[in-house]
């Protein structure tokens, strides 16, 4: 990164644990980041994630440095991205994770929200998630533009998410939770909740 001045990169604070980041396109170059195909689980994704979170810390009170974050990404259509940026708790030492107490480690949880233009996409994605035996809760709503939008609730980790289930941006598209939270409960009506995919697949 050639510039070494703080990126006046644009932000919310959405409580205290959580930071919404808007980087543009030459924020995200600067970086090194591409939104298109950034991985969680790419060193270079994963430094440039760093760079970011240090500059934001220059500009507020949010530190992540003790903490494990949990980070999305949503590329925008003029080549920047959207960051939701999560603090998950404390991280040990390595001195405190082989000397405390062996605690049981709770399950992950992770909600994942995805919109149709059509019922025979949320179909078709419905019977590849009952094929495939999905164990965790969901919803359907139909919203006031006439999208179709899948709500999933299940145990795993939420950094794989979206790759897990790729096969259903086959049929749809992937939407930020927090975004979906606030418009469906106003545009939308709930079809069908609890165990949507099995209803769905059946049509």
């Amino acid at each position: 990164m050639k510039d070494k001045a703080v990126r006046e990169m644009d932000f919310i604070r959405i409580g205290t644990n959580k930071l919404k980041i808007m980087l543009t396109r030459e924020d995200a170059a600067h970086y090194a980041l591409c939104p298109d195909t950034a991985d969680n689980t790419d060193t270079k994704t994963r430094r440039a994630f760093r760079a970011i979170l240090t500059d934001i810390k220059a500009r507020t009170d949010f530190d992540a440095a003790e903490d494990k974050v949990y980070i999305q990404i949503f590329p925008s259509r003029e080549g920047g991205c959207e960051l939701f940026v999560t603090k998950m708790g404390v991280s040990l030492s390595p001195k405190q994770a082989t000397t405390g107490k062996a605690e049981r480690t709770p399950k992950k949880r992770r909600e994942l929200i995805f919109y149709f233009t059509s019922l025979e996409g949320l179909v078709a994605a419905c019977r590849r998630l009952f094929l495939a035996k999905f164990k965790g809760e969901s919803r359907v709503w139909l919203d006031d533009l006439g999208r179709y939008w899948l709500h999933l609730l299940e145990e795993g980790d939420p950094l794989t998410a979206r790759h897990d289930h790729a096969c259903l941006l086959e049929y749809g598209y992937m939407e930020n939770r927090d975004n979906a939270a606030l418009m469906l409960p106003e545009h939308g009506k709930m079809l069908a909740c609890g165990n949507a995919v099995q209803v769905f697949s059946q049509l």
